[in-house]
């Protein structure tokens, strides 16, 4: 009897002992088809969190690590998304071998002009990571990176079209391109003689031309301008350059044709517009890669939650809700 007694305690004492484990075992919080969510992957997402550096931001859909640590909710979508692009890395065979990690390592050693120890000290130092958990790490990176690149970068695509259009929202009174004109001129001064004389000397040069003589040859003959050159040629301007006097007399003239009679604060003038052509808006041709980068941004971002809700929708996932 007494025997009996002393194997039931020790019998007891096993049974507690597996109990007593069975409290310690990691509970499953949910099973993202064959993978699983443990209640201890969520301690170590929180201890990530602390660095924003350890966590993808392109999986917290705009929010921060400081919200990821503190929202449970936020960490299980983090962490079922986290094994969807795992879950991927394996299906499209982009898993990267060691080799290729240490060769990274050396790669990043070489652009930042730096030593493989040194940049495995700094993750130590700025991540708190040992150096195989820093190789696990960027690892994953490398992996994730390369699903990115093939399911989701390849297939963003800005036009010129989206970028001159961004332009002109930031910029609703300018255009991707701007008015260049060539002219020539005949100019007669008031200071001869006054201002009706001026003007009926003008009016006289303009019947000239209009009776077919060249412009060339009547500017080289009735020109009154100080800085004439051959033909009365007077320059190349941009649209914005022209005083509006010579803007208005021009405004509806094309290549070849010439002026009326028009006055402005020097004298009296007669415009003939050698050429017109169109040039890049130098303001435009500064911001556009920087507006191209901005939208090729926000492309990808809505192309990858598009990606991503795609792959949840095809997912088999399974909460536990006791948890």
């Amino acid at each position: 009897m007494r025997i009996m007694k002393i194997k039931n305690l020790i019998i007891f004492a096993s049974l507690f002992g597996v109990l007593a484990r069975a409290e310690i075992v990691d509970k499953v919080v949910a099973v993202v088809n064959n993978e699983i969510i443990l209640q201890s992957d969520y301690a170590r997402l929180e201890k990530k969190a602390a660095k924003p550096a350890l966590i993808e931001e392109i999986l917290l859909s705009g929010r921060s690590p400081l919200e990821l640590k503190k929202d449970k909710k936020m960490q299980t979508e983090y962490l079922i998304n986290e094994r969807l692009m795992d879950a991927e890395v394996k299906k499209s065979n982009l898993t990267a071998s060691n080799e290729k990690v240490e060769q990274e390592i050396k790669n990043m050693a070489q652009r930042y002009k730096t030593t493989k120890e040194e940049i495995l000290t700094a993750a130590k130092n700025d991540m708190n990571l040992t150096t195989e958990e820093y190789k696990k790490f960027l690892k994953t990176q490398m992996e994730r990176q390369a699903l990115i690149e093939q399911d989701v970068t390849s297939k963003v695509r800005v036009s010129d079209e989206e970028v001159f259009e961004e332009y002109k929202k930031r910029n609703p009174k300018m255009s991707s391109s701007i008015g260049e004109v060539t002219l020539a001129q005949i100019f007669f001064n008031p200071k001869k003689g006054g201002e009706d004389k001026a003007k009926s000397r003008a009016q006289a040069a303009l019947v000239k031309i209009q009776a077919g003589e060249k412009f060339e040859t009547v500017a080289e003959q009735t020109s009154e301008d100080s800085n004439f050159t051959a033909g009365g040629l007077l320059g190349s301007f941009k649209t914005g350059e022209l005083n509006p006097e010579f803007e208005t007399a021009i405004a509806n003239l094309k290549a070849g044709q010439s002026s009326q009679v028009f006055e402005s604060k020097r004298g009296f003038h007669i415009l003939k517009v050698l050429d017109v052509k169109t040039v890049a808006d130098p303001q435009f041709e500064k911001d556009k890669e920087k507006i191209r980068s901005s939208l090729m941004e926000r492309a990808f971002e809505k192309q990858f939650h598009s990606w991503l809700k795609k792959k949840r929708e095809e997912a088999t996932i399974t909460l536990n809700e006791k948890t």
